[in-house]
């Protein structure tokens, strides 16, 4: 017996595929003046293999004129988990989790179509923010322009967060509704800060290599590293650098010979350097004072 298959969206193939039946049930509705049914499947993508969920549904009230002028029921299909045209939040690791759970949070309200929430909860984003920048003083509108004179956004970016500030109150304190437009317009502004401070900064840092601005630059993110490890602690001087970053080899060198000379004079007492062999192939290490 063949396998019963339908067209629904595919939330691994981005749109719509062939899906096989797994399972399905109806429910209809209990009056019998009104037509209303539902039928949900358990369905699997013929191009991926993804199995989901979808819902179909038949409503009397959801209709549409054909060419002859003679109304046609249109079928609805939703999708789980993720629906068709659905706006998909950013994914990263380096998003801190204050700001991500608030973030997701309002993305997902306003793929639900619940636009008072989403405008709520992207003021929230915000100020998840501003307290994961360590700006946690004063009304949103202090902090938001705290961001920019921190550099930490830029001119542009803190007008436009004013923006999705005055939506955000709007909705929380006069309860006012915003257009999708709108919401739509504060998520990608959000976006394009999440994109810029976190992950293409970590990108940006993996494929470019760091270049000390000079001696004391290089100590003061060594002093960082070893404020990090407790006493006794030993490694060579990658172990003390920030390890997301790629250093500049002929850089490393000549600056951590001005350290050693350093250690050696008594004028960097935070670490020893270690004995090491002559003929060995590794990196000088040092010890934890």
């Amino acid at each position: 017996m063949e396998q019963k298959t339908i067209d629904c969206y595919c939330s691994v193939c981005k749109h719509r595929t062939h899906h096989l039946v797994l399972g399905e049930g109806v429910n209809v509705s209990p009056d019998e003046d009104y037509f209303y049914r539902e039928t949900l499947r358990v369905v699997k993508c013929c191009g991926c293999d993804n199995v989901s969920f979808d819902k179909e549904i038949e409503d009397e009230s959801n209709v549409q004129y054909n060419q002859e002028g003679y109304e046609e029921l249109v079928t609805e299909h939703i999708s789980y988990p993720i629906k068709e045209n659905s706006i998909e939040p950013l994914y990263s690791w380096d998003i801190p989790s204050l700001v991500k759970t608030a973030y997701n949070e309002s993305v997902d309200a306003l793929n639900n179509g619940n636009l008072l929430l989403a405008a709520i909860g992207f003021r929230a984003t915000v100020e998840a923010l501003c307290l994961q920048k360590g700006i946690d003083t004063g009304k949103l509108v202090t902090k938001i322009n705290k961001l920019r004179d921190k550099g930490i956004i830029t001119t542009s970016d803190c007008e436009r967060l004013h923006e999705a500030r005055f939506m955000g109150n709007e909705s929380a304190h006069q309860i006012e509704k915003p257009d999708r437009e709108h919401v739509m317009m504060v998520l990608e502004v959000i976006n394009n800060i999440l994109n810029n401070l976190y992950i293409i900064d970590k990108k940006f840092k993996e494929v470019f290599e760091y270049r000390f601005k000079n001696y004391d630059d290089f100590q003061t993110l060594v002093e960082v590293g070893v404020n990090e490890c407790s006493k006794g602690y030993e490694g060579t001087i990658y172990a003390f650098l920030p390890e997301e970053r790629k250093y500049r080899k002929e850089d490393l060198d000549k600056y951590e010979i001005e350290l050693q000379k350093r250690i050696s004079e008594k004028k960097f007492t935070r670490l020893s350097i270690l004995p090491r062999k002559e003929d060995s192939k590794y990196r000088q290490g040092y010890r934890v004072e």
